[in-house]
C-alpha cells in the first residue's frame, strides 16, 4: 500500500484546485473535481492533505508566498519612489490578473472556515506588512522625508487593495482598470510622514 505521495503530489493537487476554483468557484468544486484536474487519486490526495480546505489553506498560502516574492524581485529600490510604487501596484495586480478567482476566494471565503484560517491570514498580512515596510525602507523614500511604513498603514494599504480588487471582481470589471487608481491611493498613503507622529514602525 501505497504511504508516501508522489514528489510531486502537492504541486499537482494544488494546481488543480487553483484550476477548478478559476472554472467553478471554491464552494462548487468537489474533491472529485480536484484530483481530477490533478490527475492524481483520491488516496494521493488524503496523503498530502485532510480536507478540501486544507488544500485550500495551503494554496492561499502559495499564492501569498509568491506575491511577496515577486514584488522583492520586481520593485528597483534606486528609482524614484513614486514609480517603486508603480512596479509594486503593477506587479500586485499582474498575480491578481493570473488568478483572480483564487484571490477573490482568499478575500471572500478563507475567512469564513473559521480558526483553521486564521494562521494563514495572520502569515499573509504579516508578510504583506514585512514587505511594504521593506520596499518604503529605502534611500529614495528617505530623500522625500518619508519614514518606512509602520504596520498599521501597511494594514489600511493591505485593506484599501483588497476590498478594491474583491469589489472589482465581483463587479466583473477588469482588474487591471483599476490599477492606476491604486497606484494613486496608495502613494497618497505613503506620501503621509508618521515620523513624528507616534506612530510605532513595523
Amino acid at each position: 500500500m501505497q504511504r508516501t505521495p508522489p514528489a510531486d503530489a502537492r504541486d499537482r493537487l494544488l494546481s488543480g484546485l487553483r484550476q477548478c476554483i478559476e472554472e467553478k468557484g471554491y464552494r462548487q468544486t468537489t474533491l472529485t473535481d480536484v484530483v481530477r484536474a490533478a490527475r492524481a487519486s483520491r488516496r494521493t490526495f488524503y496523503l498530502v492533505f485532510a480536507t478540501k480546505d486544507d488544500a485550500l489553506l495551503a494554496l492561499i498560502d502559495k499564492i501569498n508566498d509568491d506575491l511577496v516574492r515577486d514584488l522583492s524581485l520586481a520593485v528597483d529600490d534606486h528609482s524614484n519612489w513614486r514609480n517603486q510604487v508603480v512596479q509594486a501596484i503593477g506587479v500586485y495586480f499582474d498575480n491578481v490578473s493570473r488568478h483572480p478567482a483564487v484571490h477573490l476566494c482568499g478575500i471572500r471565503e478563507l475567512p469564513y472556515l473559521g480558526v483553521s484560517a486564521e494562521p494563514v491570514i495572520r502569515r499573509g498580512n504579516d508578510a504583506m506588512v514585512a514587505i511594504i515596510h521593506k520596499l518604503s525602507d529605502n534611500e529614495e523614500f528617505r530623500r522625500e522625508g518619508l519614514s518606512p511604513s509602520p504596520r498599521p498603514l501597511a494594514m489600511m494599504i493591505i485593506g484599501a487593495l483588497n476590498e478594491l480588487v474583491a469589489d472589482t471582481l465581483e463587479s466583473g470589471r477588469d482588474i487591471l482598470e483599476e490599477r492606476d487608481l491604486a497606484i494613486a491611493v496608495t502613494t497618497a498613503l505613503l506620501a503621509t510622514n508618521f515620523k513624528d507622529s507616534g506612530v510605532a514602525d513595523a
